[in-house]
């Protein structure tokens, strides 16, 4: 159920208007949980709807590092209960490994092992303690989990996927729809004539 190759594309689930070729295209979930409640509420309802795609990331509910252990580990249950739901649907899938503080790190178990997995960055690289925590994550997930490739959704600084590069594991990076509206705005303000806007 897990794909083998990488999406030409990733498109996070609340942007799927963007969508140009859904066989081409993966959708994940690396928005606002709000935005996608109500397939957290009911999997089944959204299966026709999510085949379309050429694969879908597994679901990113939230495991805030401040949440009570019991709420970390459900979502990260959640997570891994639906994306199996969906690939044992005839779905394609990529694991998104998403954890929680660093008592969570015993449901690596949880995933599968020498495939293709998933990471969201968004909102992981701006604090540097937060990315010091992330790398160290990145580097236990490589350890236990020795993926086949990893898909990363938003940035990759070096400080976190250094671990990732030195063992080897391709790195399959797209840009996030904030990201990508960072760019046009950039852009936007050279046309302008910005002359202070760094290139």
């Amino acid at each position: 159920m897990v794909a083998t190759l990488p999406p030409k594309e990733i498109i996070q689930w609340d942007r799927r208007y963007d969508v140009v070729n859904p066989s081409k295209t993966g959708i994940c979930f690396y928005c606002n949980d709000p935005g996608f409640q109500p397939i957290l509420g009911n999997p089944k309802g959204y299966v026709e709807k999510l085949r379309k795609y050429g694969l879908v990331i597994g679901v990113d509910a939230s495991p805030y590092w401040n949440m009570p252990l019991w709420v970390q580990k459900s979502q990260i249950g959640l997570n891994i209960g639906i994306t199996y739901f969906y690939g044992s649907q005839g779905i394609k899938v990529i694991p998104n490994v998403r954890l929680g503080d660093d008592r969570t790190l015993s449901s690596l178990e949880a995933y599968p092992k020498h495939t293709l997995i998933a990471v969201g960055t968004n909102g992981f690289t701006h604090k540097l303690e937060v990315r010091y925590k992330f790398s160290e994550q990145m580097m236990r997930i490589v350890d236990v989990l020795q993926p086949s490739g990893i898909c990363v959704y938003g940035p990759i600084p070096d400080e976190i996927f250094d671990y990732v590069k030195l063992k080897g594991v391709p790195i399959y990076q797209y840009d996030s729809y904030t990201m990508k509206e960072n760019e046009k705005d950039r852009v936007r303000k050279l046309s302008k004539g910005n002359k202070d806007e760094r290139i």
